[in-house]
């Protein structure tokens, strides 16, 4: 039986390619970061492709090309077994859900195993996963933004809580620019990416919360 692994993103993938972590195996990088910017309910429909798009300053064709096509393997192939490859910061986490919410979405049934690694690509934790009910609890977080009852992965726990922190307009992110006003954006960015590691943010999205704190305060 031949497994399907999919990463979060293609820094993972151009890794995993490097050490030859899963050899003989196909690859897919799940290229998103669904913690920036807004959503919807059907997931890889038109009109979420148009929103994500946006989002991301690409073109719809593009997005299709470089996320949802990638994706495609899962379909056409019939795969029975998926392993999944996330970190366990926020921005990989809410990647996941997304991922999980996706497959429940498309019906999928076969086996789905989870593992949770360092950034720097070391094992935290494996788990087995059926995925029913994220659909609901995608929608939940990233639609209605509000906290599930139960969520049965400790990462995805935190990541959830995380990322509804860094969604409210008063967070600790929001916080430190404010206590920074005389930082540079590219210091700041630099600074912020070493302080809040567990939200695992890059330099895109500091950059713009940034620029949105600063501007409100004019």
């Amino acid at each position: 039986m031949q497994t399907l692994h999919i990463l979060n993103g293609e820094e993972m993938e151009k890794a995993f390619q490097r050490k030859g972590l899963v050899e003989g195996d196909p690859m897919i990088p799940f290229n998103e970061a669904m913690c920036a910017g807004e959503t919807c309910e059907t997931i890889f429909s038109d009109r979420f492709i148009k929103t994500r798009a946006l989002t991301h300053g690409v073109s719809e064709s593009d997005y299709r090309r470089i996320t949802v096509e990638k994706l495609e393997a899962v379909f056409h192939e019939g795969r029975d077994h998926l392993q999944l490859w996330f970190d366990e910061d926020m921005f990989c986490q809410i990647n996941l859900l997304t991922l999980l919410a996706w497959l429940d979405q498309i019906g999928y049934e076969g086996k789905v195993e989870l593992r949770i690694v360092t950034q720097q690509f070391d094992p935290l934790a494996t788990y087995t996963l059926h995925v029913n009910g994220y659909l609901s609890m995608y929608k939940q977080v990233l639609i209605n933004r509000s906290t599930p009852a139960e969520v049965s992965l400790p990462p995805l726990s935190k990541g959830i809580e995380l990322y509804l922190k860094y969604k409210g307009r008063d967070n600790e992110l929001v916080r430190f620019i404010e206590h920074h006003p005389d930082l540079s954006e590219d210091k700041l960015v630099d600074r912020m990416i070493e302080t809040f590691e567990e939200f695992g943010l890059g330099d895109v999205q500091y950059m713009q919360l940034i620029r949105n704190v600063r501007a409100s305060e004019r």
